[in-house]
């Protein structure tokens, strides 16, 4: 079975990283682009419009996306679920606009900010479902095409309407809708015959409710997490400026490599965790996977806090710059994200929304809390990359105790935080001394403590190698 695992694994691991890391990888490499033509304060504008969608988009979508991919991922030949969140959608869309309208009205806000709120969460909600459906029956081609493709038009179009037409804030936010809607073409094409001969399918009340229930406690859990993940922003703007909240948001860029190694193998993973959790032998799998994946996630941050300075020359330009001494507090959160949600997985399996929600609510709780303490007493938005770090940590701790009642896996609890205590040594150091010899010191630390990890890794990739050279 492992064998088998691995093959499927690795495979979904190449075409995710087509997927997801290399959009990462360009918007990485755009940052210049957006620091040398939008002001400090213009990119703190279109961080709260994108984080002011990103706040609105999961009630609108009421957990639907996430439901679409766990029900059809039972039955592949089962339509009714993307059936149902396509008519749930239409819905939902029509209420939210006559609600932005009224409030476009009421309060006089910029009516082009209110458009592209509306766009954003409407080709985004469009493509979650969409793409949901895709993942579920493992078009992985089509979902390659798809991020590819994504990348290339938002590339084109931010050198467009942000270089060439300086279009500011506006070019910035077309630009991402522009991608959406490019790939939404490309996911109606590649599912018009299954979603088209069902779509007059008779849904019954028992099964739309079966959706809901699972659902709408996502809504929950969404919301918290966009607390958790982005209400810093609206703070650090509220108590330091926009101008402080621009910096701080590019800050993302560096740790956003991190997030999509993350990413990368969330999405490649959930298909082999369906297959494995049933049984004692796929359980030590897991425990492997977790122990290796780790390894990467730690390893991965702390190299790069240790390049962070080298990294931020060549990046952030202008005003940009004092960015970097966020970035390795922004890393460390990363890594607790990451490991929390591979050990989270276990919760989604089991349908155990009511607890993730419960979980969610209590992290954005505490992060808000934490989120005003810092920032006043640091007088600063370190004060928000602490309370992140904070609480995904938090996070990550009950992620882990229910991975072990649930789950019943056994991770490497003592070794793991070792390492955590090493990272965040490093993390300070960095900040506080600025030294790169001593931080590539560390790193190396990291190595020598995963190198049975270092040569078990080295050990399946040379298996692999030769049977790839006997074929």
């Amino acid at each position: 079975m492992n064998n088998s695992n691995n093959k499927k694994l690795a495979s979904n691991l190449l075409l995710m990283f087509l997927v997801y890391l290399m959009p990462k990888v360009f918007g990485f490499f755009l940052t210049p682009l957006y620091t040398s033509y939008l002001t400090t304060k213009e990119y703190g504008i279109t961080d709260i419009i994108s984080n002011t969608a990103g706040l609105l988009g999961p009630i609108v979508q009421l957990g639907l996306p996430s439901a679409v991919l766990r029900f059809t991922i039972e039955n592949k030949n089962d339509s009714r679920p993307v059936i149902f969140a396509l008519r749930v959608f239409s819905v939902s869309m029509f209420v939210f606009a006559a609600i932005l309208f009224l409030t476009q009205r009421m309060f006089n806000i910029k009516c082009a900010y209110m458009i592209f709120i509306f766009l954003l969460i409407c080709t985004s909600i469009l493509y979650d479902i969409l793409m949901s459906y895709t993942k579920a029956l493992e078009k992985m081609n089509v979902v390659t095409i798809c991020g590819i493709g994504n990348s290339i038009i938002c590339i084109i179009c931010n050198v467009l309407f942000i270089a060439v037409l300086r279009a500011g804030v506006y070019g910035f936010l077309a630009s991402t809708v522009v991608g959406y809607v490019f790939t939404l073409c490309i996911l109606a094409v590649s599912n018009r015959k299954s979603i088209g001969e069902s779509f007059g399918v008779k849904i019954s009340g028992d099964f739309g409710k079966e959706m809901l229930h699972y659902g709408i406690p996502l809504v929950l859990s969404g919301l918290s997490w966009w607390v958790v993940s982005s209400s810093d922003r609206y703070v650090v703007t509220w108590l330091c400026g926009p101008d402080v909240n621009g910096i701080y948001a590019v800050a993302y860029k560096i740790p956003t490599i991190l997030q999509a190694v993350y990413s990368v193998f969330a999405q490649a993973w959930i298909y082999t965790l369906y297959d494995t959790y049933k049984t004692e032998e796929g359980r030590r799998y897991i425990e492997k996977v977790y122990e290796l994946y780790s390894f990467v996630l730690c390893g991965g941050c702390s190299f790069l806090i240790a390049t962070t300075i080298p990294v931020a020359h060549f990046i952030y330009k202008k005003g940009f710059y004092e960015a970097w001494k966020y970035v390795p507090v922004l890393l460390l959160s990363i890594v607790f994200l990451g490991l929390g949600n591979f050990l989270g997985g276990f919760l989604n399996i089991y349908k155990k929304s009511k607890i993730i929600a419960r979980l969610s609510m209590l992290s954005s709780v505490i992060n808000l809390i934490l989120n005003y303490i810092l920032i006043v007493c640091f007088k600063d938005a370190m004060g928000a990359a602490v309370a992140t770090a904070i609480t995904f940590f938090v996070s990550y701790s009950f992620d882990l105790y229910y991975a072990i009642k649930i789950g019943k896996v056994n991770p490497k609890v003592f070794k793991q935080l070792v390492t955590f205590c090493i990272l965040i040594i490093q993390a300070i150091l960095m900040i506080i001394t600025e030294n790169v010899i001593i931080s590539i010191g560390i790193c190396i630390l990291i190595l020598v403590i995963n190198v049975d990890n270092i040569r078990f890794a080295i050990q399946k990739a040379g298996q692999y190698l030769n049977r790839y050279i006997k074929k």
